[in-house]
Formats: structure tokens, sequence, C-alpha cells
């Protein structure tokens, strides 16, 4: 019987008949799906990192002006 299968699938191909199972395609759909969820989630993630490296880096530029406006003030006197 297995041997059978095997020579059906083998004249099939031969035929020129080589589209995937439907459950192939099912999965790769699902696959594909699945990647393109995972590279969106990816993008967004890095566009959080970049929104919080800019805040970073915004807050370490405000605490030098500060300490640069602190130490002028502190010498005046």
């Amino acid at each position: 019987m297995a041997i059978q299968l095997r020579q059906d699938a083998q004249t099939e191909s031969t035929r020129g008949n080589l589209r995937p199972p439907l459950r192939l395609m099912s999965a790769s759909a699902s696959e594909w799906r699945r990647q393109k969820w995972h590279q969106e989630l990816e993008q967004e993630w890095q566009g959080r990192l970049s929104d919080l490296q800019q805040c970073i880096c915004e807050l370490l530029i405000k605490n030098q002006q500060l300490r640069e406006s602190l130490r002028s003030t502190t010498s005046h006197r």
C-alpha cells in the first residue's frame, strides 16, 4: 500500500502536477502571517526604543544645561 502511494505521488509529479497540498499552502500562509506579525512587532519596539533614546538624550542635555546654570549662579555669589 505504501509503495503504491509513493508510486502514485511520483507519477503525479512527473506529469507536471507540482501543486503543493492544501495543508502546506495553508501552513505557508499561516507562517507568512506569523512572520509578518513578528516583523511589525519588531518595528513597533524599534520605534519605541528610538523614542526612549531621544527622550534620554533630551534629558541629558537639559540636565547639563541646569548644572551649568547652577554653576554660574553659585560662582557669581
